[in-house]
């Protein structure tokens, strides 16, 4: 169980118990309801998030493992996470799944010499 899981499994909890909560409140009055569903919600998304980070992390390790024992996967998709937040301009040399991004990485990396 990675890290990303145990956090998306607390932050579900915390959405149940929030939205308990906000409907437990709205036997009072219906606006007392809305920052215990607002919470909810909230949390409700970032256990979502996270649980998406979870699956990609389990996908990678697949992925390098399958590399690792001389296969060929084929690269995720996306083939890196930088790649995703940078629309494709840049690319992770470590992390990438895809052997023409990691090659090419590297060598716009390297320092060159000003001789």
């Amino acid at each position: 169980m990675t890290a990303y899981r145990r956090t998306a499994r607390a932050l579900t909890l915390g959405a149940g118990g929030s939205a308990a909560a906000g409907l437990y409140a709205a036997t009072a009055s219906p606006w007392l309801a809305l920052p215990g569903l607002y919470a909810a919600a909230f949390l409700a998304w970032c256990a979502a998030r996270y649980s998406a980070a979870h699956h990609r992390q389990v996908a990678e390790a697949d992925w390098e493992q399958r590399h690792v024992l001389g296969e060929a996967p084929a690269p995720l998709n996306p083939c890196c996470m930088l790649a995703r937040h940078s629309d494709g301009a840049a690319h992770d040399r470590r992390k990438c799944t895809d052997e023409f991004h990691r090659i090419t990485a590297d060598l716009a990396t390297e320092p060159r010499s000003s001789t």
